[in-house]
């Protein structure tokens, strides 16, 4: 066999064998989670903001992932048996808030940049509760008042014990915009059509069997 043949045998073999370690790597390695089903740190594309989270997801036996819009009624209905499971089972269950705009409700924006800015001072629970809660007062108010009501809104949520001009300030922040520009791109990379919509172990529950779902993950 001549050199020329050589040669090209054994780049034929590597060829082949670079192959064959790839199919192997490729079907034994774990597939990469949805960056929708994990806790994402902050980051420049996050505005170095964390994710809105209810409880401890180190800890929780189940971590559900929300995805609402707060001017969505449904969502509103929702928010108060969540609520009312994050009571009950108290260390049990986390929940990770995350906002999209599902540009049905004009005012809805500048209320998830509101709870935003609440969430950077510690009162996200609390502001988001008012936003659901008194959805009928902020959807349609004109905007030239809207955000002097969010404004109140914050100092109940905070109980008068939060920076009002610093939450004015990061209201209209980019490091807000950025934070729910993310998780706008975390809805679409699940293909979301509508809120509510709730995420469980890298699957998307129907709102019909969510309950029992959650009680049997506890079980």
């Amino acid at each position: 066999m001549n050199s020329v043949k050589k040669l090209l045998l054994a780049i034929s073999l590597v060829a082949t064998l670079g192959l064959i370690y790839f199919f192997i790597i490729k079907n034994n390695s774990a597939p990469t989670p949805n960056t929708a089903d994990l806790v994402n740190a902050p980051s420049e594309e996050t505005g170095f903001l964390p994710e809105k989270i209810i409880g401890n997801p180190e800890t929780a036996k189940l971590t559900i992932y929300e995805y609402a819009d707060f001017g969505c009624s449904h969502c509103a209905e929702w928010n108060e048996v969540l609520n009312d499971l994050l009571e009950k089972h108290n260390q049990e269950i986390a929940l990770v808030f995350r906002d999209y705009n599902t540009k049905l409700f004009q005012n809805s924006p500048l209320a998830a940049r509101a709870a935003t800015a609440a969430q950077i001072q510690g009162y996200f629970k609390d502001y988001k509760d008012l936003l659901f809660s008194n959805q009928a007062e902020w959807l349609s108010e004109d905007e030239t008042n809207l955000k002097e009501l969010f404004a109140n809104y914050f100092k109940t949520a905070s109980n008068n014990a939060g920076d009002l001009e610093k939450f004015k300030t990061d209201l209209e922040s980019d490091a807000v915009e950025k934070r729910l520009d993310f998780e706008q791109s975390l809805g679409k990379q699940i293909h979301l059509t509508g809120t509510p919509m709730f995420r469980i172990n890298e699957k998307t529950i129907k709102l019909e069997k969510l309950l029992e779902t959650i009680e049997q993950k506890l079980n």
